[in-house]
């Protein structure tokens, strides 16, 4: 995506021809609210006990909450991922569909490794390409809810704070790029960082965003569609001692509540909130972990997963951003806390070390894909390679392979000996009863035009499922919090409308409406589109 025009801490990504109208004349204003990082119980439990003024301001003004709707019902994408959430979100399809299966994943067909935001690795210019180089956006195989928004209204307004998917907007607001780059580097060595840790790096990001964004308010005309996104939210929680939930209220009360009132009195200002829609949101929750090298499946030690595949022959994709073009390597993992996405070559087109594979290719099951799983589930129950990750996997998952053009089938688990079961008979005969909607999350994921970019075997750790965080894995470096995981805990993700001028009750009448029986996060994008036909309240 070109940029036309940078002012400062604004990229004006689409300049209006002179004498166009500035702004739509029509439909509802929509402000979004997206948090980064925070699951549904713990913001509604705030808000309930009158403890985020701020948010409530934005929220209709009423403390009782009553010119808002709370909806209990949606969930995360699977994995539930930053970047693949808000990719559904944002687009109203299915990963499956947009094709950003999560944090970082392989595209066989292009033999590139897509990493918006790496997992098995550190890469700060990763970080900075989200919004110098439109990363995310150039990801993104669907159309964006801006562009969807602009096709039916050619002069809509649209402004993106601090969010990386921008694609169709008009103006992208953000913190000055040392911010960006402070709060990784901070983030990065608070990773490993045996004492308290602070939250100075990821408060600046975002009260700088809110700050640029009431700015541009003040000199501009006030937008059509606002989306405002907080990041610090979920930085915070991966790292901080005191555990993601005390963290995270913290975050809320003190940081996030008080620049949420600066942008309602910002709006009030200008007279644009009282009859603007609000719709808040996040991408998912958190789940605690233990900060150790146990815990911790990563990428270098002898007990980490790639001892298990060079153990058994397999010739591993280093773990960086970029390789070389005739670089040796039969099979791909890519992290994402909670989940893992195998990738395997078909071996036929490189049986010899220093033979570069032919990534075009689907791998072939029984030869090359159904050996690398039943090594994963042997070892997962005996520990005979690599006795540390005995034990650390809850399902191994898997799917004969389609060349990348077609649609792929939908993952089945794999219980050994080269047999599959279909997840929810699987799922029958061993509950799960932390995990919800496993079988139709795992069909978004893998079932469909980009579905082969989730891998050729998926992996879940013990995390979601079990009740402390000394049961729990991850495949990452050491955190104290992770996600990813088919848990109520990652899953359950805050869905918020709200209007001064209707009640609560209409409020979820027109949610429903939209939503109506699927409550998967593709609905987002249904929901602002549906908001702005709305016609506004006298």
């Amino acid at each position: 995506m070109a940029t036309l025009l940078t002012q400062g801490d604004q990229v004006l990504l689409r300049k209006r021809e002179a004498g166009a109208p500035q702004t739509s004349g029509s439909g509802a204003p929509v402000l979004v609210v997206g948090l980064d990082g925070i699951d549904r119980d713990l913001l509604y439990e705030l808000l309930r006990r009158g403890e985020l003024p701020g948010f409530t301001r934005l929220l209709g003004g009423d403390t009782m909450l009553s010119h808002a709707h709370l909806d209990d019902r949606m969930r995360s994408t699977l994995p539930s991922s930053t970047m693949a959430a808000w990719s559904t979100a944002f687009t109203g399809t299915p990963p499956a569909v947009h094709g950003v299966m999560g944090n970082e994943y392989f595209i066989r067909e292009e033999r590139r490794f897509a990493a918006p935001a790496p997992s098995s690795f550190s890469d700060a210019s990763r970080t900075l390409a989200l919004y110098t180089d439109s990363y995310l956006n150039n990801l993104i195989s669907s159309p964006t809810v801006y562009e969807q928004l602009r096709a039916g209204d050619p002069n809509v307004l649209i402004w993106v704070g601090g969010h990386a998917i921008f694609r169709g907007a008009d103006r992208l607001l953000l913190a000055k790029p040392t911010l960006l780059t402070d709060a990784f580097g901070e983030f990065v060595a608070d990773l490993g960082r045996s004492e308290k840790v602070g939250r100075g790096a990821y408060a600046k990001l975002d009260q700088q965003v809110v700050a640029v964004v009431v700015e541009a308010l003040e000199k501009n005309p006030v937008p059509d569609v606002l989306t405002v996104y907080l990041a610090g939210t979920d930085l915070y929680a991966h790292v901080a001692k005191e555990g993601p939930d005390a963290a995270r209220r913290a975050y809320l009360r003190e940081i996030a509540d008080p620049l949420m009132a600066k942008l309602a009195e910002s709006l009030e200002r200008h007279r644009t909130l009282e009859n603007r829609f609000v719709l808040l949101t996040s991408d998912h929750g958190h789940t605690e972990v233990m900060s150790d090298d146990r815990h911790a499946l990563a990428t270098s030690g002898d007990d980490d997963p790639p001892a298990l595949f060079k153990k058994a022959g397999y010739r591993l994709r280093p773990f960086k951003t970029e390789v070389g073009k005739s670089d040796d390597f039969d099979t791909v993992i890519a992290y994402g806390g909670a989940t893992a996405f195998v990738y395997v070559a078909d071996r036929s087109t490189c049986p010899k070390k220093g033979t570069a594979c032919d990534w075009g290719k689907p791998p072939r099951y029984e030869e090359d894909v159904l050996p690398l799983a039943e090594l994963y589930f042997r070892n997962n129950a005996d520990g005979k390679l690599v006795p540390a990750l005995k034990g650390t996997i809850d399902m191994i998952l898997t799917r004969r392979p389609k060349p990348f053009a077609e649609n792929d089938d939908a993952f089945e688990v794999y219980v050994g000996d080269g047999k599959t079961v279909p997840v929810a008979r699987y799922l029958e005969d061993v509950p799960h009863p932390t995990y919800e909607e496993v079988a139709p999350r795992l069909e978004d994921l893998g079932k469909g035009p980009h579905g082969e970019r989730a891998g050729d075997i998926l992996l879940i750790t013990h995390n979601g499922d079990r009740a402390t965080p000394e049961e729990r894995f991850y495949f990452a470096s050491r955190y104290r919090s992770w996600h990813g995981s088919p848990s109520r805990k990652d899953s359950d993700v805050p869905l918020i409308v709200a209007h001064a001028r209707y009640s609560s009750s209409e409020l979820a009448g027109l949610v429903s409406r939209v939503i109506a029986d699927r409550p998967h996060q593709e609905k987002v994008t249904d929901l602002i589109l549906e908001l702005r036909k709305t016609a506004p309240r006298e």
